[in-house]
Protein backbone atom coordinates (compact mmCIF):
# COMPACT_ATOMS: atom_id res chain seq x y z
CA UNK A 1 0.00 0.00 0.00
CA UNK A 2 1.28 3.50 -1.15
CA UNK A 3 2.13 6.13 1.89
CA UNK A 4 -0.71 8.37 0.37
CA UNK A 5 -3.10 5.32 0.51
CA UNK A 6 -1.89 4.35 4.25
CA UNK A 7 -2.68 8.40 4.59
CA UNK A 8 -6.05 8.87 3.18
CA UNK A 9 -7.58 5.18 5.27
CA UNK A 10 -6.41 6.87 8.30
CA UNK A 11 -7.71 9.95 7.48
CA UNK A 12 -11.31 7.68 6.80
CA UNK A 13 -11.01 6.06 9.66
CA UNK A 14 -10.79 8.79 12.17
CA UNK A 15 -13.87 10.65 10.74
CA UNK A 16 -15.53 7.43 11.62
CA UNK A 17 -14.46 7.55 15.19
CA UNK A 18 -14.96 11.31 15.49
CA UNK A 19 -18.15 10.70 13.86
CA UNK A 20 -19.12 7.57 16.24
CA UNK A 21 -17.68 9.47 19.55
CA UNK A 22 -19.97 10.62 22.45
CA UNK A 23 -19.18 14.05 21.75
CA UNK A 24 -20.35 14.03 18.22
CA UNK A 25 -23.59 12.44 18.95
CA UNK A 26 -26.54 14.68 17.90
CA UNK A 27 -28.85 15.85 21.17
CA UNK A 28 -31.94 14.12 20.41
CA UNK A 29 -35.35 16.01 21.50
CA UNK A 30 -37.41 12.69 21.88
CA UNK A 31 -39.23 14.37 19.50
CA UNK A 32 -39.56 11.59 16.45
CA UNK A 33 -41.49 14.25 14.37
CA UNK A 34 -38.74 17.44 14.65
CA UNK A 35 -35.86 14.62 14.91
CA UNK A 36 -36.55 13.46 11.72
CA UNK A 37 -36.39 16.99 10.37
CA UNK A 38 -32.55 17.38 11.28
CA UNK A 39 -29.56 16.55 9.98
CA UNK A 40 -28.29 13.25 12.05
CA UNK A 41 -31.36 13.26 13.95
CA UNK A 42 -30.58 15.42 16.90
CA UNK A 43 -29.44 18.75 17.12
CA UNK A 44 -25.92 19.29 17.04
CA UNK A 45 -23.45 18.89 19.70
CA UNK A 46 -20.39 21.17 19.36
CA UNK A 47 -21.76 23.66 17.90
CA UNK A 48 -24.75 26.83 18.81
CA UNK A 49 -27.88 27.19 18.19
CA UNK A 50 -30.03 30.53 18.77
CA UNK A 51 -33.89 30.52 20.40
CA UNK A 52 -35.84 33.23 20.08
CA UNK A 53 -39.29 33.39 21.68
CA UNK A 54 -41.71 33.89 24.66
CA UNK A 55 -41.16 30.78 25.56
CA UNK A 56 -37.17 30.35 24.44
CA UNK A 57 -35.64 29.37 28.02
CA UNK A 58 -38.44 26.83 28.67
CA UNK A 59 -37.18 25.38 25.34
CA UNK A 60 -33.35 25.96 26.18
CA UNK A 61 -34.08 24.35 29.86
CA UNK A 62 -36.06 21.09 27.96
CA UNK A 63 -32.79 21.08 25.35
CA UNK A 64 -30.46 20.73 28.68
CA UNK A 65 -31.96 18.34 30.43
CA UNK A 66 -31.12 15.66 27.87
CA UNK A 67 -28.30 16.51 27.81
CA UNK A 68 -25.29 14.55 30.51
CA UNK A 69 -23.16 17.23 32.56
CA UNK A 70 -23.21 20.35 34.04
CA UNK A 71 -24.73 23.16 32.61
CA UNK A 72 -23.68 26.54 32.79
CA UNK A 73 -26.29 29.57 32.43
CA UNK A 74 -24.95 33.40 31.95
CA UNK A 75 -27.47 35.62 32.73
CA UNK A 76 -27.60 39.53 32.66
CA UNK A 77 -26.61 41.20 36.33
CA UNK A 78 -29.28 43.45 36.20
CA UNK A 79 -32.58 41.01 35.58
CA UNK A 80 -34.61 40.90 38.48
CA UNK A 81 -35.72 37.38 37.14
CA UNK A 82 -34.70 34.27 38.62
CA UNK A 83 -34.29 30.66 37.14
CA UNK A 84 -36.67 29.02 39.39
CA UNK A 85 -35.71 25.49 40.39
CA UNK A 86 -39.07 23.81 40.49
CA UNK A 87 -39.63 25.05 37.25
CA UNK A 88 -36.19 23.88 35.52
CA UNK A 89 -36.88 20.40 37.20
CA UNK A 90 -40.66 19.77 35.56
CA UNK A 91 -38.58 20.24 31.89
CA UNK A 92 -36.42 17.75 33.06
CA UNK A 93 -33.41 19.79 34.22
CA UNK A 94 -32.05 18.82 37.51
CA UNK A 95 -30.85 22.04 39.10
CA UNK A 96 -28.19 20.77 41.14
CA UNK A 97 -26.70 20.09 37.42
CA UNK A 98 -26.72 24.40 37.05
CA UNK A 99 -23.81 26.58 37.30
CA UNK A 100 -25.02 30.59 37.03
CA UNK A 101 -22.67 32.69 36.67
CA UNK A 102 -24.49 36.62 36.75
CA UNK A 103 -22.44 39.22 33.86
CA UNK A 104 -22.23 42.59 34.55
CA UNK A 105 -22.67 43.55 30.45
CA UNK A 106 -22.68 41.90 27.21
CA UNK A 107 -19.19 41.89 26.94
CA UNK A 108 -18.22 39.76 29.37
CA UNK A 109 -21.52 37.59 29.20
CA UNK A 110 -20.29 36.38 25.35
CA UNK A 111 -16.20 36.29 26.82
CA UNK A 112 -17.99 33.48 29.47
CA UNK A 113 -19.45 31.58 27.19
CA UNK A 114 -16.76 30.96 24.73
CA UNK A 115 -14.86 29.80 27.83
CA UNK A 116 -17.51 27.55 28.57
CA UNK A 117 -17.94 26.13 25.16
CA UNK A 118 -13.95 25.58 25.03
CA UNK A 119 -14.29 23.29 28.13
CA UNK A 120 -15.38 19.79 27.12
CA UNK A 121 -16.52 19.11 31.38
CA UNK A 122 -19.58 20.72 30.32
CA UNK A 123 -22.41 19.55 29.04
CA UNK A 124 -24.21 22.47 27.55
CA UNK A 125 -23.77 26.74 28.09
CA UNK A 126 -26.85 28.43 27.82
CA UNK A 127 -26.65 32.66 27.38
CA UNK A 128 -28.58 35.28 27.10
CA UNK A 129 -26.52 38.23 25.41
CA UNK A 130 -28.58 41.56 25.04
CA UNK A 131 -29.50 42.35 21.07
CA UNK A 132 -28.84 40.79 18.21
CA UNK A 133 -24.92 38.32 18.22
CA UNK A 134 -23.76 39.30 14.58
CA UNK A 135 -21.56 37.48 12.35
CA UNK A 136 -18.23 38.13 14.70
CA UNK A 137 -19.92 37.03 17.79
CA UNK A 138 -21.68 33.51 16.26
CA UNK A 139 -18.52 33.26 14.32
CA UNK A 140 -16.44 33.23 17.67
CA UNK A 141 -18.89 31.11 20.04
CA UNK A 142 -19.17 28.45 17.08
CA UNK A 143 -15.60 27.74 16.83
CA UNK A 144 -15.47 27.77 20.48
CA UNK A 145 -18.42 24.84 20.73
CA UNK A 146 -16.23 23.09 18.42
CA UNK A 147 -13.01 23.14 20.28
CA UNK A 148 -15.40 21.92 23.45
CA UNK A 149 -17.54 19.65 21.79
CA UNK A 150 -19.97 21.56 24.17
CA UNK A 151 -23.53 22.71 22.81
CA UNK A 152 -24.23 25.99 23.20
CA UNK A 153 -27.94 28.03 23.07
CA UNK A 154 -27.88 31.68 22.35
CA UNK A 155 -31.55 33.28 23.90
CA UNK A 156 -31.68 35.82 21.86
CA UNK A 157 -33.34 38.91 23.44
CA UNK A 158 -34.04 42.20 22.89
CA UNK A 159 -34.20 41.68 19.11
CA UNK A 160 -36.29 43.27 16.32
CA UNK A 161 -37.94 40.71 13.72
CA UNK A 162 -35.84 42.01 11.40
CA UNK A 163 -32.49 40.32 13.04
CA UNK A 164 -34.30 36.83 12.94
CA UNK A 165 -32.92 36.22 9.30
CA UNK A 166 -29.44 38.12 9.90
CA UNK A 167 -25.92 36.27 8.92
CA UNK A 168 -25.17 34.50 11.69
CA UNK A 169 -22.35 31.17 12.16
CA UNK A 170 -24.97 29.65 14.45
CA UNK A 171 -25.86 26.01 13.50
CA UNK A 172 -29.80 26.60 13.68
CA UNK A 173 -32.15 28.95 14.67
CA UNK A 174 -35.76 28.38 16.67
CA UNK A 175 -38.63 30.38 17.15
CA UNK A 176 -40.23 29.03 20.18
CA UNK A 177 -43.73 31.02 21.67
CA UNK A 178 -45.76 29.84 24.37
CA UNK A 179 -49.65 28.35 23.45
CA UNK A 180 -52.58 27.93 25.87
CA UNK A 181 -52.36 24.70 27.11
CA UNK A 182 -55.73 22.18 25.63
CA UNK A 183 -58.37 21.50 28.31
CA UNK A 184 -58.01 18.02 27.27
CA UNK A 185 -55.59 16.82 29.10
CA UNK A 186 -53.53 18.33 31.84
CA UNK A 187 -50.39 19.81 30.08
CA UNK A 188 -47.88 21.84 31.90
CA UNK A 189 -46.17 23.71 28.87
CA UNK A 190 -47.49 24.23 25.37
CA UNK A 191 -45.48 25.34 22.68
CA UNK A 192 -45.56 26.60 19.10
CA UNK A 193 -41.93 25.64 18.28
CA UNK A 194 -40.77 27.03 14.53
CA UNK A 195 -37.29 26.09 12.50
CA UNK A 196 -36.09 29.09 11.27
CA UNK A 197 -32.58 27.49 9.35
CA UNK A 198 -30.38 24.79 10.18
CA UNK A 199 -27.07 24.05 8.46
CA UNK A 200 -27.07 21.35 6.48
CA UNK A 201 -30.70 20.91 6.28
CA UNK A 202 -32.84 22.24 2.83
CA UNK A 203 -35.07 25.21 3.50
CA UNK A 204 -38.64 24.73 4.00
CA UNK A 205 -41.87 26.78 4.41
CA UNK A 206 -43.96 25.95 7.59
CA UNK A 207 -41.44 23.63 9.30
CA UNK A 208 -43.27 23.89 12.88
CA UNK A 209 -44.84 21.62 15.28
CA UNK A 210 -46.60 22.07 18.47
CA UNK A 211 -45.19 20.55 21.46
CA UNK A 212 -47.13 19.60 24.63
CA UNK A 213 -46.16 18.35 28.05
CA UNK A 214 -48.06 16.29 30.06
CA UNK A 215 -48.06 17.45 33.54
CA UNK A 216 -49.53 13.88 34.84
CA UNK A 217 -46.23 12.00 32.84
CA UNK A 218 -43.81 14.44 32.02
CA UNK A 219 -43.66 13.63 28.66
CA UNK A 220 -43.31 15.86 25.95
CA UNK A 221 -45.27 14.97 22.19
CA UNK A 222 -45.88 16.59 19.42
CA UNK A 223 -49.59 17.48 18.68
CA UNK A 224 -49.65 19.36 15.27
CA UNK A 225 -53.80 19.49 15.57
CA UNK A 226 -53.13 22.17 17.68
CA UNK A 227 -50.50 24.56 15.80
CA UNK A 228 -51.40 28.52 14.46
CA UNK A 229 -52.87 29.09 18.01
CA UNK A 230 -52.03 32.78 18.89
CA UNK A 231 -49.14 33.40 21.12
CA UNK A 232 -49.67 33.50 25.37
CA UNK A 233 -46.66 35.62 26.68
CA UNK A 234 -46.79 33.71 29.85
CA UNK A 235 -43.98 31.09 29.59
CA UNK A 236 -40.83 29.46 30.72
CA UNK A 237 -38.84 28.97 33.94
CA UNK A 238 -38.08 32.12 35.08
CA UNK A 239 -40.35 33.79 37.27
CA UNK A 240 -39.95 37.51 38.40
CA UNK A 241 -39.49 37.44 42.18
CA UNK A 242 -39.11 34.18 42.96
CA UNK A 243 -36.08 32.33 44.74
CA UNK A 244 -33.10 31.71 43.29
CA UNK A 245 -32.55 28.40 42.15
CA UNK A 246 -31.59 26.50 45.86
CA UNK A 247 -29.92 23.64 44.75
CA UNK A 248 -27.35 25.19 42.32
CA UNK A 249 -24.15 27.00 42.13
CA UNK A 250 -24.06 31.26 41.40
CA UNK A 251 -21.10 32.70 40.46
Amino acid sequence: MSHRAIVEKLRADIAVIERNSPAARPVALGLPAVDACLPRGGLARGAVHEVRGSAASGFATFVAGRVAGAVLWCADAGTRASLYGPGLAALGLDPARLIVIRCPNRTDMLWVMEEGLRSPGLGAVIGEPEGHVDLIASRRLQLAAETGGVLGLVLARGTGRQQHFAPSALESRWQVDSLPAPARHRAGSCWRVALARCRGMPQRENTHWTVERDESTGHFTVADAFAGRPADPRAGPFAAGQPAVAAGHYV
